[in-house]
């Protein structure tokens, strides 16, 4: 049950951590993409959710989100248009702190599992047994 928590908390920070909203840099080559929605920022700071939004000439058309009515920005008005793109610095940091974590977890159970030259169980805590690895010692003392 832990475990399934784990995967999709691990699930969820990596869909949040590699994408972001952000300004769309090059209006004309990323809606080409064929965006779920953007968000139009006009020159007077008003903003209108495009959904399936396409570039006509020099407007961007789409359907106004929540009112299901077309819309069409001259782009001679816009200011800026957000969208939610790949964002490199959150995926390079999500994929160096899950390398630490894993690190320490392997750190973390390679000394539970080794306790002074013994290895032990600790799958079933009540039975838990400890002995002493035949390779590495004679008698239980160590070569």
């Amino acid at each position: 049950m832990k475990l399934a928590r784990l995967a999709l908390a691990a699930l969820f920070l990596g869909g949040t951590a590699c994408s972001s909203v952000q300004t769309v840099r090059n209006p004309a080559q990323f809606l080409a993409s064929n965006p779920d929605f953007v968000v139009v920022i006009y020159d007077d700071n008003s903003e209108v959710p495009i959904s399936k939004p396409q570039m006509r000439g020099d407007s961007v058309v789409g359907t106004w989100m929540g009112l299901n009515e077309p819309v069409s920005a001259p782009m001679s008005q816009v200011k800026r248009i957000d969208a939610i793109q790949r964002d490199r610095g959150r995926t390079t940091l999500l994929v160096l702190g899950l390398s630490a974590v894993t690190v320490v977890t392997t750190i973390g159970f390679a000394r539970a599992v080794q306790n002074h030259g013994m290895i032990c169980d600790f799958f079933r805590p009540e039975d838990r047994q400890c002995y002493i690895s035949s390779g590495d010692y004679d008698n239980g003392m160590p070569n």
